[in-house]
């Protein structure tokens, strides 16, 4: 194993590890967001140059918070820094 191996701290799936990021979940990991009541979410760059923006998948409404749970584990999801959408696990 290198040095700068990493695994998705939720499924322990093999990744890069990137230190902005290090406490990152893997992709099928992040489709499984929800709110603290199970209420699936999703989230996206609200425009070209960025932002931030979560939604309740089923109802498209807007949520306030980055705050997000993934099989129960606390997590926070943000704008990555060139663009897109990291989920990195509450340390």
């Amino acid at each position: 194993m290198r040095e700068n191996d990493y695994c998705c701290p939720i499924c322990k799936t093999d990744l890069d590890f990137y230190s902005r990021y290090p406490n990152y979940v893997c992709s099928r990991c992040a489709l499984k967001v929800a709110d603290e009541d199970g209420r699936a979410l999703s989230f996206f760059n609200e425009g070209m140059h960025g932002g931030f923006v979560a939604v309740y998948t089923d109802t498209n409404e807007r949520r306030d918070s980055h705050t997000c749970y993934i099989d129960g584990i606390k997590c926070y999801a943000d704008e990555a820094y060139m663009g897109g959408i990291v989920v990195q696990v509450n340390t």
